[in-house]
């Protein structure tokens, strides 16, 4: 069971409660709702992270973009939505 604080923290930081974005997917303490917002906050942390790692700042993690864009890709989650030129860094 997934207690209120984990939930919470996971709003704001996937990866220190799930390993993996398909454990996001396959919790069932989560609603839709807040398993959309949690894998919203991991692409923007993934595309975070490409920046980075592409500027020469990670210290050499590794970019879960692909997986989360799976996992959102299985409750049918909207794209975020992007304006103007194309950036890892989206909206």
């Amino acid at each position: 069971m997934l207690a209120s604080e984990d939930k919470k923290k996971a709003l704001t930081s996937p990866s220190s409660v799930f390993k993996h974005p398909a454990d996001v997917v396959a919790c069932g303490d989560l609603s839709k709702a807040e398993k959309t917002a949690i894998l919203k906050q991991w692409e923007l942390d993934a595309r975070l992270l490409q920046v980075a790692t592409e500027e020469g700042m990670s210290e050499g993690e590794h970019s879960l973009f692909t997986d989360v864009k799976k996992a959102q890709g299985k409750l049918d989650v909207d794209v975020l939505e992007e304006d103007g030129a194309p950036t890892k860094v989206g909206p």
